[in-house]
């Protein structure tokens, strides 16, 4: 009797990585203007970056990001 050995590989989706890169990069910008604006409007920007936080934070585990390598919502 033979055992045999399997592994399970995941390939990562480097489209849906890219796009979690571009939604982080848009969440940066929003907190960084976010600066320069009255108290109501900086707070829905920096709740829009948050929320763009989480949707790149979904994409990564979609796309087969190792939980070692994600980056967590802020």
């Amino acid at each position: 009797m033979s055992a045999t050995m399997t592994t399970t590989t995941t390939e990562i989706d480097e489209a849906q990585v890219r796009e979690a890169a571009d939604l982080r990069r848009r969440a940066s910008q929003l907190r960084r203007q976010a600066g320069r604006l009255d108290e109501v409007l900086a707070t829905s920007y920096r709740r829009r970056a948050s929320e763009l936080e989480m949707l790149a934070w979904v994409v990564e585990l979609q796309a087969g990001v190792p939980d070692s390598e994600l980056h967590h919502a802020a």
